[in-house]
Order: structure tokens, then sequence, then C-alpha cells
């Protein structure tokens, strides 16, 4: 398969199944083989591109169809946005991504849908331009909204959240790709066997433990590091663990990791608490903590110990208020990790966001009732909304909690007025990250 074919199969994962874009591009790349790199780079911008551009493609195409974009068969509209992607943005000849885009179109079993893609991209081709947006000064949501492919609910709760320049940032920063970024408790090692292997790779800015590589894959990592021991885990990710344990660091502790899965945390956790400590790590999904137990076996991390339970009730053969601190990593809708899950900007609603809340709130109750007197509970999600942040946890540092120091030793730059870790990818260079402590009143 070659670079297109990849994307297209990919991107109808994406559409048609609700796959996420990067473990679909990631299968589809180690099943083609031995490809050549410039395809599977190609391949990559085409997957990334489209979706994080969707919406200012749909925007495009949409004087152009004689329906509505709902109405549209999907692997019609993949084909579609790849075409318009290659055209608006990579600057493709009409000629060649048209051709390209019916031929992908034929080859699905709705065949029919060429002859329509074909008349489309030829409308297209023919007045190629993005749509226009509206004045700044005159509707400053808007304009973010389609001139960076941003649903609007997310430009107008940005710009109300952080101001307009820092919402502009902020989203043309999520257009930009993420870095790859690792964590190891053996950093210097681990940077010196990369130098050795050619690969460009530098210390994180923030975390002792992060490095962050350029121009390389992780299998490419894997096989430079020979042995050393690191994780993929992003630089914020990383300074949400040191925020929530810091001044446990060394030190024989208990600690509860109430939303474990997939472990990056986690294992974090292990590496930084001293020799003799628990993790107890509860993930509600069976596949899931199956995946945890195996990982912390292969990690030789004895005293990681997973349950498998529903975080937001009392958890079978746990004593409450045993625990010297508590991490809830909460699932959320995932605002931060638009640069990795562009496909979020497709799938999410302005409506998700108290479904979310909910859960959270639930979770960080029950998790209050497991901290030892006086330990610190840490509430985390790589969302970037009031709604799942700040607003939240504003409701509990009113009862029946307070609010917590910020650990010693974080940079000045991380944290908020009120001490608590705001994690933006235009300031910081990791996900968006939002973090605050609380203790038990």
């Amino acid at each position: 398969m070659n670079a297109r074919q990849i994307a297209f199969a990919v991107l109808r994962r994406v559409e048609e199944e609700g796959a996420y874009a990067s473990r679909a591009l990631d299968a589809a790349l180690a099943q083609a083989g031995a490809l050549d790199p410039r395809e599977g780079a190609l391949a990559t911008e085409l997957v990334y591109g489209s979706l994080r551009r969707a919406l200012q493609l749909d925007a495009a195409l949409a004087p152009h169809p004689r329906r509505p974009q709902a109405d549209i068969d999907p692997a019609a509209r993949v084909a579609m946005r790849l075409g318009a992607y290659q055209i608006l943005f990579l600057r493709t000849p009409s000629h060649a991504a048209v051709a390209e885009s019916v031929e992908l179109a034929k080859k699905v079993a709705h065949g029919r849908a060429a002859g329509y893609v074909n008349a489309v991209l030829r409308a297209l081709s023919r007045a190629p331009s993005l749509p226009t947006p509206p004045p700044e000064a005159v509707d400053p949501a808007g304009h973010l909204a389609i001139s960076e492919s941003l649903p609007l609910w997310v430009a107008e709760e940005w710009i109300e959240w952080l101001g307009p320049a820092q919402a502009r940032s902020l989203a043309a920063a999520m257009n930009e790709p993420a870095p790859l970024a690792l964590r190891s408790p053996h950093r210097t090692e681990l940077l010196e066997r990369l130098r050795l292997a050619g690969i460009e790779a530098r210390p994180a800015e923030r975390s002792p433990q992060g490095v962050l590589v350029s121009g390389a894959s992780v299998e490419q990592v894997s096989r430079a590091a020979r042995g050393a021991t690191f994780q993929v885990q992003d630089e914020s990710a990383q300074l949400v663990t040191l925020y929530a344990v810091a001044e446990l660091a060394g030190r024989k502790a208990r600690v509860l990791d109430l939303c474990a899965a997939p472990g990056g945390k986690t294992f974090h956790l292990a590496e930084l608490l001293g020799p003799g400590s628990e993790i107890v790590a509860v993930e509600a999904h069976p596949r899931k903590a199956d995946a945890l137990r195996r990982e912390a076996a292969a990690r030789a991390l004895p005293g990681v110990h997973v349950i498998c339970a529903d975080g937001t009730k009392p958890i079978p053969g746990l004593e409450t208020r045993s625990f010297d601190a508590v991490l809830v990593d909460a699932p959320c809708a995932g605002l931060g990790t638009l640069r990795r899950h562009p496909e979020l900007k497709l799938r999410r609603s302005k409506a998700d966001l108290p479904r979310f809340a909910a859960i959270q709130e639930a979770l960080l109750r029950n998790a209050l009732g497991y901290a030892a007197p006086g330990a610190f509970v840490t509430y985390s999600v790589c969302s970037l909304s009031r709604a799942e942040g700040p607003d939240l946890v504003a409701g509990f540092v009113a009862a029946p909690a307070r609010r917590a120091p910020p650990p010693p030793g974080l940079p000045g730059d991380v944290l908020t007025a009120d001490g608590e870790l705001l994690l933006l990818p235009h300031l910081h260079g990791g996900d968006g990250f939002y973090a605050a402590r609380i203790v038990g009143a």
C-alpha cells in the first residue's frame, strides 16, 4: 500500500468505526511492513493533517456538494477531505489530488461514490480557497474557530477562560505535531545511547526524567536504547505525577492511583517512591486492568498492585484514610490532547462537559475518603475546560475539602496564582493538563 491508501484506510476506521487515529495509523504502518520512510511520513501527514483541519476542509467543500455533509457516504467524505487537504494545504497539483482521491473511492464497496468525489473535488480545484473567517474584532470566537479549524464552542471556552491572545496561540499549537517524549529513571544513560546511535535527543526542560526526541520513531529509540529503561510519556503527564508526590520522592509511601490505565503515571510513581513503597492502581475496565498487571510484571515492579474496580464507589479490600497520597487522573474530554487526537474535534460536544464533570466529581469525592489525615489528593485531567478543571475544584475547596499548596521545586511558570498546575502546549511544549491538590477539611 502507498501513503494515500494507508491514510484512506486509517481515516475510514476513524470515521466509520470510531478508532483513535494514532492507534489505527500505528497498526497500518506496522502491517505495511518495509515501507519507504517517505511514504510513512506522507501517510502520517495526510492522516493527522486532514483530521486537524477537517472542519476547515468541510467548510471549503460545503459550497460544492449538492447534499449536506451529514448525508454524504463516510468513505466519500474521507476521500474528499484527503483530496481537499492535498489541494489546499500540501499544494499538490489539483489534477493529481483529484485523480488519486477518485481512485481511492473506486476501491471501496460503495464505488458509486467515485463520481461524486470527482465532481466535488474538481469544483474545489477550480476555485481552491479556505473559508474566510469573520473579523476578529467583531467575532473573536468565530474568527478563531474558522482560522484554526476548531469547534466554535471550544473557541468560545478558551477565549473566555484564557483571553483572546492565549486562546489564539493555544489553538495554533494544537495544529502542530506533538513531540515524542520519553521518561527514564536513567536519563543520562539513555541520552548517551541515543546520541551514539545518531538520534537527536535532549533533556526535557521541566521534568527531570524527561527526554525529547526529534526525527526518530519509538522503534528506533528502542533499538538505540539497548535495554536502558524508558517509557513513552508526554512531559506534561510527567509533571502531573511530580506535582502529586514530589514530597514523597525517595521515601517509603503508600499511594493510590484511582484511574490507572494505561499506567504511565502508575509506573512513574513506582520510580519516584522509595524502596518498600506500594502503589495501588485501580482500573475499572477488566482488559485494561489485565494489561496493567502484565506491564507491571514485565517492568519488575512488585510494589504495584492492580485492582479492577469502579473508582466512583467504595473499593473492595481497601481501607479508608490509609494512603499517604491519592492521584485521580480522571477520564475527561481530552481537549488538551488535540495534537495527538485531532479526531476529538469531530467527536466532542459542549454537552460532553457536564457528563464528564459528574464522573470526575464522583471520583474525587470517593478519593478523599482514602487519603490519610492531612494527605493530599491530586486531581488531574488532560483537558482544557473550566467545567472539568477550576470550576469543579472550586466546588470541593468550599466543602468538603480545602486547597493544598503545590510541592516545592516545580517551575513557577506551570503554576497558577492558586497553586494549580496548568500546562498549555504553546507555553510548555507538552500536552494540555490541569491539576489541583486538595486535602480533606
